[in-house]
């Protein structure tokens, strides 16, 4: 029997290239700032701290991603990265380098290939787990080679390759023919893997995760699952489901107050509650359109829509006086005093979603502030709120991971 060569990359890299460049690019001090499913929507390099240095290397990956630029050519450009910025890093060169280069496309690959297994389920519903089987091949990845079970089983929401540093590891899509010709059984059982206590070290200190044997810690988890979701049928009903929060274990505390400021644009001091004058003041607000796209500090497109009222009258309550400060949305997207990005995963799909939240103090009089806040899903607006009070409340409007600050 043939066994297919992972590292040799023979397949179409459209989804992979469509899966990486939808990431966010966002600074760490250490790999375990994010943990496991945020790294489908985050393209970071343990350590990289700057803008700058982590645009480098995003743009170093793209590159051997889209133009299949070797390992080699990888370590020119990590050397060129390295000086231009001075940046310290930990390892040997020839390490990390490696390990920024095979991750990053393994994992691109992995989640890319999902979203094919995802198309072809039906006549081809069978996934093969594939190991190298050479000397360098872990004994356990070596025991999971051949296990075949349908794309759907629990045991890929785990163990779908690659499930650690350096593993070369993949899966193999049949259809009941390519069992037979092949020689193929439907395993009854996926394998046994008892669960192991690993320490992890964190610029915090040492804590303790449980992983899979086999599994490195940060890898217990299907990043095509977290990337696209899984199953057509349930990703219709995602948007009804619930949605948990992701953090990793790099702390948001020390933050310096956010200072006020005055705003531009003035707001409405008692807004009506009628709908039509609703709409009006944001079409107004939006230069006569009912939808317009704003450019935030990063560069980031945001789509403000008449989608904020539909969302409001839904339920009359969810007014409160937010339609007041409609006149300042175009200034909390274009020049906001904080931007934070928070990950979700959906209980439905198990796909990982991020958004971004705008946040801004202006001052209202007699010693109150309003926090402006405005939510983005997938570059639309979904949803503008405020917060009503004292300064030093305002700080629980900040939630998630700092991208940006004025």
């Amino acid at each position: 029997m043939t066994t297919p060569t992972p590292e040799a990359f023979a397949v179409n890299p459209t989804e992979a290239i469509e899966y990486f460049r939808q990431k966010e690019n966002i600074t760490t001090e250490a790999w375990t700032d994010l943990w496991e499913g945020q790294h489908a929507r985050a393209f970071v390099v343990a350590g990289a701290n700057r803008d700058a240095l982590v645009a480098d290397f995003r743009q170093a990956v793209d590159r051997a991603l889209s133009e299949g630029k070797s390992l080699g050519w990888f370590r020119q450009e990590f050397d060129r990265i390295v000086a231009a910025h001075g940046w310290s890093y930990k390892g040997s060169r020839g390490w990390r380098s490696a390990i920024i280069f095979n991750t990053n496309l393994r994992m691109a690959y992995a989640a890319g290939r999902w979203q094919k297994i995802m198309r072809l389920a039906d006549r081809r519903p069978w996934l093969r787990y594939v190991a190298v089987m050479d000397e360098r091949t872990r004994p356990l990845h070596r025991q999971w080679h051949d296990t075949v079970l349908r794309w759907d089983h629990p045991w890929w929401q785990t163990f779908y390759p690659p499930n650690g540093w350096n593993c070369r590891c993949t899966v193999q899509q049949l259809s009941d023919r390519d069992l037979v010709q092949m020689g193929l059984r439907v395993s009854p059982e996926p394998p046994m893997t008892p669960m192991v206590t690993r320490a992890v070290t964190t610029p915090q200190g040492r804590i303790f995760v449980d992983v899979p044997k086999g599994v490195d810690p940060g890898f217990a988890y299907n990043t095509g699952v977290a990337a696209w979701g899984q199953g057509a049928e349930q990703v219709a009903l995602e948007k009804h489901g619930k949605w948990k929060a992701l953090t990793g274990w790099r702390p948001q505390d020390n933050l310096p107050d956010l200072p006020l400021r005055q705003p531009v644009a003035q707001r409405i001091a008692e807004p009506p509650k009628d709908e039509a004058w609703i709409r009006n003041l944001l079409r107004t607000t939006l230069g006569g359109a009912d939808a317009k796209i704003f450019i935030d500090p990063t560069g980031s497109r945001t789509a403000i829509t008449q989608a904020i009222v539909d969302h409001w009258l839904e339920d009359e309550s969810r007014l409160e006086g937010r339609q007041g400060y409609i006149p300042l949305i175009p200034e909390l997207i274009t020049d906001p005093e904080e931007i934070w990005i928070g990950f979700s995963q959906s209980d439905v799909t198990g796909r990982v979603t991020l958004r971004r939240r705008y946040v801004k103090l202006v001052e209202i009089g007699d010693g109150r502030v309003i926090g402006l806040v405005c939510d983005v899903d997938g570059g639309f607006s979904s949803g503008l709120t405020f917060f009503i009070g004292r300064k030093g409340r305002a700080q629980g409007l900040r939630q998630g991971y700092l991208l940006y600050r004025k």
